[in-house]
């Protein structure tokens, strides 16, 4: 099992906004790509920082869904929004292997 995790910060007075946007992003990918994501708020440490967790059945299948998301023209636009109440330069991906 492979768990990807990206994490965002917020720009500061757009967190609701941001949230908004980050809801009906998941919400498409779920209904467009049967991929369930999991929102995760920061509970301590840098303000306005949302994780977005999904989990994969290997290495594979999360490559494979990265190239779809990557050619999806509905996704980008979501990304696009996002990127106006994001701060840029503040996204981490991490990518966890189960043992």
């Amino acid at each position: 099992m492979i768990t990807f995790v990206r994490r965002v910060r917020m720009l500061n007075g757009y967190f609701v906004e941001a949230m908004e946007i980050l809801r009906e992003r998941v919400e498409y990918i779920e209904n467009a790509h049967g991929i369930k994501i999991e929102l995760h708020s920061r509970f301590g440490g840098p303000v306005g920082e949302v994780a977005m967790v999904s989990r994969h059945d290997d290495a594979t299948d999360l490559e494979l869904f990265r190239k779809k998301i990557t050619a999806d023209v509905a996704s980008a636009k979501l990304l696009k929004q996002l990127a106006a109440v994001t701060i840029a330069g503040e996204t981490y991906d991490e990518i966890w292997m189960s043992l």
